[in-house]
């Protein structure tokens, strides 16, 4: 497949590498379209599960799937395309200044990445930066709640850097040290308009009950309670999201059927699921990616912390997003919520988030 080159002047090729989860992509799809709105060239580089989201980026020409022992992808212009036609179209590009890589995660895999960048595709990069992770700021907020012996609540304090922070600061610094005005577009989103996969009119909230783990998650007693509520008190359709691992939820929380409530869990593909987040009234979620989705989306959302905590810096950060999280002296207990046993039995830092007070949030921002 022949891809014309237009002619444009670019102030550099950016090699932009995040290879993790499905949240963590998304929130740096923010720094991507940062990139292109400042008349940088990014490449995207993440995992071949996320390749769904770098479709959906705005902009975005080229992109690349890549992961140990599995064949590299390369897309341009939403494409898939063999490896010396990438090439040829990324170095036949009008630049003003030789190439940059950023890496927002610094982990074993994305320095293998930088291995292949240099030594199998044979790019040549001026200069390498990488996001600063505070890993032992976490790690010491975990070794620290499994010194308290009670479940009070402690004070919480507001004012914690954000890993979408993180990154625009990363991005700002590094326009400026080019000698570029910072065009700050992390106030828009950064992914294409969500196609309607329901009828138009049809007004829903999407529920997304699972997470990682048990520790993660709101008890499905409380999803039901929640539920049960708008199905009496609200005209909002409710759609249950998930995958194959959840399917449970989603059968325990469509009970009794009714016409209002519809269980999409394991029946959406990524793309789809997106979509579905895009065009709902609102969302209710655990700490999992669908929170991130409803934060590019800057759809008014509902997101529980419980073993980890918003400190972490993943958290959304659009003012429509509630977050709620009990902030008691045993949470976080875990950095990426990964155990599946609360020490002290009861789930308390998530079992206690009321449903009437979530269940108030969405009537104030849906009018109902």
């Amino acid at each position: 497949m022949e891809i014309m080159n237009k002619i444009r002047n670019y102030n550099r090729i950016v090699f932009l590498t995040r290879l993790s989860a499905i949240g963590d992509v998304l929130i740096a799809s923010n720094s991507v379209f940062c990139l292109i709105e400042n008349n940088y060239y990014p490449v995207f580089i993440t995992s071949p599960s996320n390749k769904e989201i770098a479709l959906k980026i705005k902009h975005l020409q080229a992109f690349i799937c890549f992961e140990k022992n599995k064949e590299t992808s390369f897309f341009l212009h939403g494409k898939e395309v063999e490896i010396n036609e990438f090439l040829s179209y990324i170095l036949s590009l009008n630049t003003k200044d030789k190439s940059f890589y950023i890496d927002l995660q610094n982990t074993k895999r994305s320095k293998r990445f930088l291995k292949y960048l240099k030594n199998k595709l044979h790019i040549e990069i001026e200069k390498k930066y990488f996001i600063k992770k505070y890993s032992i700021y976490r790690i010491l907020m975990v070794v620290i709640s499994f010194f308290y012996f009670n479940q009070k609540q402690k004070f919480f304090s507001k004012n914690f850097m954000r890993i979408k922070d993180l990154q625009r600061k990363l991005l700002q610094n590094i326009i400026l040290n080019d000698q570029k005005e910072f065009k700050d577009t992390y106030h828009i989103s950064p992914l294409l308009p969500a196609k309607n996969y329901f009828p138009k009119e049809m007004q829903y909230i999407c529920i997304f009950p699972g997470a990682s783990s048990f520790i993660k998650m709101w008890p499905k007693e409380n999803f039901r309670i929640l539920i049960e509520k708008l199905k009496k008190e609200t005209n909002l359709y409710i759609i249950i999201c998930g995958s194959n691992n959840e399917q449970f939820l989603g059968e325990y929380l469509e009970y009794p059927k009714s016409n209002k409530v519809i269980n999409m869990v394991n029946k959406s593909e990524l793309c789809e699921t997106l979509d579905i987040i895009g065009n709902a009234k609102y969302i209710i979620t655990n700490d999992s990616f669908a929170a991130h989705a409803a934060d590019n989306f800057n759809v008014p959302s509902t997101v529980f912390f419980g073993s980890t905590s918003p400190k972490f810096g993943f958290v959304p950060s659009s003012n429509n997003i509630q977050i709620e999280y009990l902030n008691l002296n045993c949470s976080p207990c875990s950095r990426h919520g990964k155990n599946n046993v609360c020490r002290f039995k009861n789930l308390k830092c998530l079992k206690d988030i009321d449903p009437i007070r979530v269940y108030n949030q969405i009537l104030l921002k849906t009018n109902q």
